[in-house]
């Protein structure tokens, strides 16, 4: 399953992505997600779309 989820505001990051292709795993079976870092919006926004084109879906991680 493709999937992506977004963070604001890391050290000197504004935006980011991390996503997940369906494909790539670690050595232990765990999904690796690759990292994209924009420093506007528009860009953020930009990348999401071409994101959600090639067919990912928003994970919201939930944490307690």
């Amino acid at each position: 399953m493709k999937k992506y989820n977004t963070m604001r505001d890391i050290g000197k990051c504004r935006y980011i992505v991390n996503y997940h292709d369906g494909i790539k795993k670690h050595e232990d079976g765990s999904d690796f997600f690759d990292i994209a870092i924009q420093s506007n919006k528009i860009n953020h926004n930009n990348f999401i779309k071409k994101l959600i084109k090639k067919g990912f879906k928003e994970k919201k991680w939930v944490t307690k």
